[in-house]
């Protein structure tokens, strides 16, 4: 029977491989049949017979550990979940719920932390644990930062948001990428620096080919006001090319949408409880990419810093996104 190469899922610091020609479909899952707690796994294709593991949820909320080093961090960890909800094509949508004291050890809770140890020594950077249900089902996860490094949010190493986003890949159930040259994708097993925070094909790939794999529950919001359950259930239509994302910037958020041809559009925010916030953007727009910076203006005053959703609609078609509004 041929064994895959297993692999700890942690990103290091030194640069100790050499580069190559990158590979096609290069993206790689966790396969770790042993249900429990795991820092490791072999490494598979989205097609392996065995599987891969995986959420069954599209909803997961994660909570931020200030402890050590984690004070002053929300909004870098904001970003990193916003990368992954922002992938068309796959539904997973990664929330920001607040902050907690809980530790690297299984209790229920999604923590980032800061701690020496955790299986994260050395070179290592960051750690991520997964525990898993029977069938490679991931009901919880858990990221320790190594916090022996100077870790920062302004653009130098060590950088939160980069390591972040590589983490948070684990604990959607891929491994490191097999691409070794060329344009790194955020799964590459080493640090490259704030790079790392924005995907690559070979990331946004992965999510989309686990998401065909494993079909996720994605449970709809109680609606209210004026918001229409298409607003929140995560599909995304792409007959105009219409596209929706977001990530958080200091004092609001920033919003882009793409346009195959003109098109009169509308661009609305609605809270987690499916209410109207705000219109953001009405009538006709060229084809190409747009972008809209939101303040937090909202129809009663300001809205508070949190997560919402935005919804673009034209010619009957509709993307979603979900908004971090950062303070």
């Amino acid at each position: 029977m041929m064994r895959h190469r297993s692999m700890r899922l942690a990103l290091l610091a030194a640069l100790a491989v050499a580069f190559s020609a990158g590979t096609a479909h290069a993206y790689r899952f966790i396969q770790n049949t042993s249900p429990g707690r795991t820092s490791s796994g072999y490494l598979v294709t989205c097609s392996d017979p065995g599987g891969f593991t995986h959420w069954n949820n599209a909803n997961i909320a994660w909570r931020l550990n200030t402890a050590k080093q984690g004070n002053g961090k929300t909004a870098a960890v904001q970003g990193a979940l916003a990368a992954w909800t922002n992938v068309g094509g796959a539904p997973h949508n990664l929330s920001y719920a607040g902050t907690t004291n809980a530790g690297f050890q299984t209790d229920g809770i999604n923590t980032v932390l800061w701690a020496r140890g955790n299986g994260c020594n050395g070179s290592c950077l960051a750690i991520t644990a997964l525990v898993l249900a029977a069938g490679q089902v991931i009901t919880e996860t858990d990221i320790s930062f190594n916090e022996r490094y100077s870790w920062n949010t302004n653009g130098t190493d060590y950088d939160v948001q980069a390591v972040c986003t590589h983490e948070m890949g684990h604990t959607l159930g891929m491994h490191h990428t097999e691409v070794t040259g060329g344009t790194h994708p955020t799964m590459y097993a080493y640090y490259f620096g704030t790079d790392g925070r924005t995907l690559e094909s070979d990331d946004t790939q992965a999510l989309v080919c686990s998401a065909n794999r494993y079909p996720l529950n994605v449970p709809q919001l109680a609606m209210q006001g004026t918001a229409e359950p298409e607003a929140m259930n995560g599909i995304r239509n792409t007959g105009l090319g219409l596209t929706l994302k977001s990530r958080p910037s200091p004092g609001g958020a920033i919003l882009r949408f793409g346009l195959l041809r003109e098109s009169d559009v509308k661009v609305q925010v609605f809270d987690i409880a499916g209410r109207h916030v705000a219109t953001l953007a009405t009538g006709l727009r060229p084809a190409g990419e747009h972008v809209i910076a939101w303040d937090g203006s909202s129809d009663r005053g300001h809205a508070s810093s949190g997560m919402y959703f935005a919804r673009i609609s034209s010619g009957g078609e509709q993307a979603r996104t979900t908004v971090i509004l950062a303070d």
